[in-house]
């Protein structure tokens, strides 16, 4: 063999170690739930990246090719004002408290393990460009040497809807319309996300070395500048809240429960209501890349 030939060899045995490497967040998330959760998770579709929407309560039309998500977790349950959501309390957004009903069950939160390395992956990889995207600051900043995030990470819980409240609301006159009409439109197609895993929260310390990221450091200084305590990005996938900031350092905190995983049921016919007991009548429902929690997908580089 050539010495040509077992360069090109070698680069190619390069390429596929770094590819094989590499780790998706998804695929991550669902390891790391499972060693603490156990197998009580194995039906849950774990999302592709961090969300802060399209968990408990978020319905979907499930016919066989489905496609069409009916609305998300808030608008569901009514609350279709950013700014109305963003009024509650930490506990009313874990709890799904939405006019004053419960909505979530939470079982007791446990902590999630992540090295040091992986949380500086997620941080790096997911949460700093999605807080960039949500402040509008766009340029080349995939060289982060210079640029630190450090995650903390509150416990990881199971909740799972109320049925009887959950009921309530789809044969009530306020539910959503659109999803009162396929909950009643004879095909039984209703699909719900009955239950999800969350992380509680998630504080984001952002380090920014000004002498080497000056546009980085003016940027985020500007978009945040007088905005401390408030909730930036309402609406999108992921939204903020500002703790506080000084040039150079900047300390968030995502402002509802981050969805990790979920699990879909689909009805179990027209405008029934099922077992009284449970969920057990509605049956398990896989909505594929219909699911919103798969939406994106993202890698977190050759993490150790």
């Amino acid at each position: 063999m050539s010495s040509k030939t077992i360069f090109c060899a070698a680069l190619a045995l390069g390429i596929s170690a770094n590819v094989a490497s590499a780790v998706d967040y998804g695929q991550l998330m669902a390891k790391k739930v499972k060693a603490v959760l156990g197998s009580k998770v194995k039906k849950y579709t774990f999302s592709t990246y961090p969300v802060d929407n399209f968990g408990l309560g978020t319905a979907y039309d499930g016919k066989v090719d489905a496609t069409k998500e009916i609305c998300a977790t808030w608008d569901c349950l009514g609350l279709s004002d950013d700014t109305k959501v963003a009024a509650l309390s930490d506990e009313q957004r874990l709890k799904v408290v939405a006019g004053g009903i419960q909505y979530g069950e939470v079982a007791t939160g446990v902590a999630l393990s992540l090295t040091e390395d992986e949380k500086h992956s997620i941080g790096l990889n997911a949460v700093l460009p999605k807080l960039l995207q949500v402040l509008d600051i766009t340029g080349d900043f995939s060289y982060t040497n210079d640029v630190t995030v450090t995650l903390t990470l509150g416990p990881v819980s199971i909740r799972t809807l109320r049925r009887q409240a959950m009921m309530d609301k789809l044969n009530s006159d306020s539910a959503h319309p659109l999803e009162k009409t396929v909950w009643n439109n004879g095909k039984g197609t209703l699909v719900l996300a009955y239950s999800d895993v969350i992380l509680s929260s998630m504080k984001i310390e952002v380090k920014v070395n000004p002498e080497t990221k000056a546009d980085l450091d003016a940027k985020l200084n500007g978009a945040l500048q007088g905005k401390a305590g408030q909730v930036i990005g309402t609406g999108s996938d992921l939204s903020f809240k500002l703790d506080n900031s000084t040039k150079g350092d900047y300390t968030l905190e995502i402002a509802k429960p981050m969805i990790l995983a979920v699990y879909t049921k689909k009805q179990p016919a027209k405008g029934v209501l099922g077992a009284e007991g449970g969920w057990n009548d509605w049956k398990d429902f896989n909505l594929g890349t219909a699911n919103k929690v798969q939406q994106h997908t993202v890698d977190l580089g050759d993490v150790q």
